[in-house]
């Protein structure tokens, strides 16, 4: 058996351990909430998941041919550049005065969309290039927007 003092002189000693792993412990735990702080906090940004069939996290997105960004196409008969503003927009080349009907989209080269949140160009794609001849999602790798053609 320990002699009293001895005794007491471990109890002090495991008493001095305890109060610095508990002292260290609350130091992680402060370091840990003033780093996840910021990343639960952020309030700048409003993350949705825009277009739930696409599986993207971005910031904002629409659906459908109707909501889709503004396109250039090249114009067939000079290859000069048409901005088309809305989907049933006019089709008429600055350039040489082509005309093309809403319905020629498809048959017209595209350049590519011009993002309605940013004015950045998107990348663009089809996912099922044997059922529609036009393209099916495009986004804007700035500001995130995503569209998507519906077609589920």
């Amino acid at each position: 058996m320990l002699a009293p003092s001895h005794a007491c002189n471990v109890s002090r000693r495991l008493q001095r351990l305890v109060d610095g792993a508990t002292v260290v412990a609350g130091k992680l735990r402060s370091a840990g909430r003033a780093f996840v702080r910021p990343l639960l906090t952020d309030t700048d940004v409003d993350m949705t998941l825009s277009i739930p069939e696409a599986q993207t996290t971005t910031i904002d997105g629409d659906i459908g041919w109707a909501s889709r960004p503004p396109a250039t196409v090249h114009c067939a008969e000079c290859g000069g550049h048409i901005y088309q503003h809305r989907p049933d927009g006019t089709l008429d080349c600055p350039d040489c005065y082509a005309e093309y009907d809403i319905e020629e989209f498809p048959s017209l080269e595209l350049s590519h969309f011009t993002c309605p949140v940013c004015g950045d160009e998107m990348v663009h794609g089809r996912r099922h290039p044997e059922q529609f001849d036009v393209p099916e999602w495009a986004t804007c790798n700035r500001c995130r927007y995503h569209w998507e053609f519906e077609h589920f």
